[in-house]
This record gives structure tokens, sequence and C-alpha cells, in this order.
């Protein structure tokens, strides 16, 4: 029996389980069948992320981000009156995101610096980032490519799709790549295919009870912003707030 075999038998037994008739969020299987196996996480998650598709006969995904088997699909009610009760305010959970999606970027090293901006600090609501980011050399480095920013934007639960997709689009006039970090719900299907026909990198977040989950749908292409922008949104963000600028720039903490 291969690894995938071995990881994909695992996920079924899991599955199976009687406490888990109502279903699984996939970020929470993954995370069940790491401990239970200690595989590398990123390969569970190739092996799992098809299974519906591949195997429509036995498990199903009614909705983004949850897996559960066909069998049991007449349990699915309860799931979805839990994911209601519990659904937080979603400005909160907009702004309470900004840090732990900096940390995400840093350690799948997608920007080697970043800064939460978030608020309207630039005074243009399609100008003004959550968080940017750079990815650039350190000074000793031999070989120093050239600097890229980073723009990333955050949308809560109450989001449009059109605005969100207008705003990425937007900082495409300033970063060499933009993000898109969105709630994992069904409206990703429509929004992924778009996304990666722009060039823009998607990733989506739930809540689980330890923290803010997220997952990379597809990265961004890197692009030519505008230098003349470029220019124009650090000498903004050394004009409004010089710590972030110097730590993203200059890797100065004051």
């Amino acid at each position: 029996m291969s690894k995938k075999e071995e990881i994909r038998k695992k996920a079924f037994e899991i599955l199976s389980r009687p406490e888990l008739k109502s279903g699984i969020r996939f970020t929470t299987l993954v995370k069940r069948v790491v401990s239970e196996t200690g595989e590398n996480e990123n390969n569970i998650r190739g092996s799992l992320y098809n299974l519906p598709k591949e195997f429509p006969e036995k498990i199903s995904r009614p909705y983004r981000g949850l897996f559960i088997l066909k069998g049991n699909e007449n349990y699915l009610n309860d799931i979805v009156e839990q994911d209601l009760a519990q659904k937080p305010n979603s400005k909160i959970m907009e702004n309470n995101s900004y840090q732990p999606a900096k940390e995400y970027l840093l350690s799948e090293e997608e920007c080697t610096y970043a800064v939460v901006i978030g608020g309207n600090i630039f005074g243009k609501k399609w100008g003004t980032p959550d968080i940017l980011g750079s990815i650039r050399a350190n000074s000793d480095a031999v070989y120093k490519p050239p600097l890229e920013i980073i723009a990333v934007e955050i949308k809560d639960g109450g989001y449009s799709p059109v605005e969100a997709l207008g705003q990425a689009m937007a900082y495409k006039l300033f970063a060499h790549r933009t993000w898109l970090i969105l709630p994992d719900d069904n409206d990703l299907d429509r929004i992924e295919g778009i996304a990666i026909s722009a060039n823009i990198g998607l990733i989506s977040f739930s809540i689980e009870k330890d923290g803010f989950e997220f997952v990379t749908l597809n990265r961004p292409v890197a692009g030519r912003p505008d230098f003349m922008e470029v220019n124009n949104i650090l000498d903004d963000l050394k004009r409004k707030d010089k710590k972030k600028y110097n730590e993203l720039i200059k890797n100065e903490n004051a």
C-alpha cells in the first residue's frame, strides 16, 4: 500500500467514527490524520483534497470545507445548525484575522517581511491593503533580486465578491503580487477561477477551536506594477507610519 493510500485509508476511518457522522471540516480532518499518522501535512492535504471528486459514491462535500461520508448526509443539519450558532461577528473576525494572516504568509515564505496596515491610512478605500509585505534579500546576501511588494486584502463573512476582486485588482497597480484572503464558503468556488485567471493569490480561512486556519488555494503570479505607484505607496507609508516602513523595507523596528 502506497503512502497516499495509507493516508486516505486513515481519513476514511476517521470519517466513519460515530462522533463524526455530521461530517468534519477539511482542515480538522488534515490535523487528525497528521496526529494519528505522523505524515507530512502538505502530503496529507494533497492526498485528501480531491477525495469527493475521486470517490463521489463514498464521500461528499455538500458545502465548501466540509467532508462527510455519503451515507451520513442525513445528519448534515446537525453541523449546519452548529455553524450558524457559532458564527462570529464578521467585523470582529476580520480585524482579528490580520495578525494571524500575516504570520501565515511569513511562515509559508510568501513574503520575507510584512506589516499590518488595515483601516484607511492612505485615504483611499481601494488603495489601502490590510497587509503589506515585501520580498527582498538580506543585506549580506551575495545575489540581491529586485524588491517585490506584496498586497493582501482580507474580507469578513459579509463581503461582496465583486468588491473583493476589484480591490485586489486595484492593488496590482503598486504591488508585484496580490493576495485575497476570504472566508471558507461556497462563494470561493466561483472566485477561485477568476483569481487564477487574474494572477491573484487566494487563501481561505476558517475559525477552529484553536484559532484561525488558513489554506492556500492558489498562488499569485508576479506582475509588473507601475514604478511610480510603488514609490507613492511606500512614500505614503513612510510618511504615515515610519516604523512600519522601516520594518518592511529596511528590517528595522524603529
